[in-house]
């Protein structure tokens, strides 16, 4: 999404993602607009991620390896983690309260996070129905478990 966001401003600015920096030269009225355009995307990068990861990520020199370093720590390879967090969190939504449709979305929400984040190997039909009438009752539990007290038989 940040791609498509720096991208909707300016595709020049996309190079900024990619392409290591020029190498520095104060006088050289090039690299002071490189310089520009990196803090630009530097500080899109930083308005874009939570402010208490963000006061952590300032010491990169370029928003390239602001970038890089993003990727690695939050890369395909990480996603198991991220996927173990969101059980996390779907099994401490409670309802609280609010109306029935609203924690249902709620709970819809972080579902489809998980589900988007959670890598399938299977091929076989057979496993994929199998997986997801587990990852249904899963669902089940989830919602069950943040019921209002009120709401459970």
């Amino acid at each position: 999404m940040i791609r498509v966001a720096i991208g909707g401003k300016s595709k020049s600015l996309l190079g900024h993602l990619s392409v290591n920096p020029p190498p520095p030269d104060p006088t050289d009225e090039t690299y002071e607009q490189w310089e520009q355009d990196n803090l630009i995307v530097f500080y899109w990068l930083i308005q874009n991620i939570e402010p208490a990861l963000a006061s952590n990520l300032t010491e990169f020199p370029t928003a390239k390896t602001l970038w890089d370093s993003l990727v690695v720590t939050y890369s395909r390879k990480k996603y198991k983690l991220q996927t173990f967090d969101l059980h996390v969190k779907a099994n401490g939504i409670k309802q609280n309260g609010s109306p029935l449709e609203d924690f249902l979305i709620v709970m819809q929400g972080v579902w489809g996070e998980i589900e988007r984040r959670d890598l399938k190997p299977m091929t076989c039909t057979i496993d994929i129905a199998t997986y997801n009438k587990i990852w249904s009752e899963q669902k089940i539990f989830q919602f069950l478990n943040g019921l209002a007290d009120n709401m459970m038989p």
